[in-house]
């Protein structure tokens, strides 16, 4: 029988990577949270801040559901 390892055994061997990747996506949330209230609504930059912070939720949720689903297994 052959014990080959599956996709979430490469992923998590770089589990420490995705850590970073979740600390640096948490650091770009938080600036991109201060400036997005700074800034005037109706404004490109407004809507621009929206984008942004909606991208890094996506991606953060992701990173964060690979690091959860790692650190059970």
């Amino acid at each position: 029988m052959s014990t080959a390892p599956t996709f979430f055994d490469y992923v998590c061997s770089n589990a420490d990577k995705f850590a970073m990747l979740f600390a640096f996506e948490c650091l770009a949330g938080a600036l991109s949270l201060a400036l997005f209230l700074g800034t005037e609504p109706g404004t490109a930059t407004h809507v621009v801040g929206v984008l942004n912070l909606v991208g890094i939720a996506v991606l953060g949720t992701a990173t964060a559901a690979i690091l959860l689903k790692c650190y059970r297994l």
